[in-house]
């Protein structure tokens, strides 16, 4: 006796292909992935190459503010002029001993040497004194005597990871008073070929 014969369930219908919709998150998974290491490897390009990184270094070895009371009727006067005498001009002179050093991997040349002071919110810039001025300022006010040092000159080269030592000078037409109303200073140091560093005082 035969067994009967059942037709299969799929007979006399239609098959169905089983296909994947379009935009599945399978073909997003390789762009996904290289815009991912794109945006890897452009933060890491910006972090090594798009910020400014310096060529020097600075060192503040010692500070010292003198300040300085010049009276013009102790002076001699031009003939016809004695009884003008001019009132006490005061003047504050800034003295700085510092260290500039080479961070970088080629000869950077120094250029000039600048004081920023901000008092009552307003910058106000004294750019470092010559050699000679130095010296005249030593011989005009002996109690400078124990911050003599030697100058810190402008077009030197320091050859990386070199060193220069030296002092500045700069004057302010103020008086202590005034001075100590300071909020913010700095020396900004620039160079021929290389980016400017910053020195902050006290």
């Amino acid at each position: 006796m035969s067994s009967p014969v059942f037709p299969s369930s799929g007979a006399g219908s239609p098959e169905i292909a089983q296909v994947e919709e379009p935009g599945s998150w399978r073909s997003l998974i390789v762009p996904a992935i290289v815009v991912i290491v794109g945006l890897g490897i452009a933060w890491a390009l910006f972090a090594h190459y798009g910020k400014d990184k310096p060529d020097a270094s600075g060192t503040i070895l010692s500070q010292r503010v003198y300040p300085v009371v010049v009276d013009p009727g102790t002076q001699p006067t031009d003939q016809g002029m004695a009884g003008d005498a001019e009132p006490q001009q005061n003047e504050v002179l800034l003295l700085v001993d510092a260290r500039v050093t080479n961070i970088s991997h080629r000869p950077i040349t120094l250029f000039d040497m600048v004081a920023n002071v901000k008092v009552d919110g307003q910058d106000n810039q004294s750019v470092a004194a010559l050699p000679e001025d130095i010296d005249r300022a030593f011989q005009a006010f002996p109690d400078l005597a124990s911050s003599r040092t030697q100058p810190l000159l402008r077009h030197q080269t320091i050859a990386p990871g070199q060193s220069l030592q030296g002092l500045m000078v700069f004057s302010y037409p103020w008086s202590q008073q005034q001075w100590d109303k300071h909020t913010a200073a700095n020396i900004t140091v620039s160079f021929q070929d290389a980016r400017s560093v910053v020195i902050p005082l006290h």
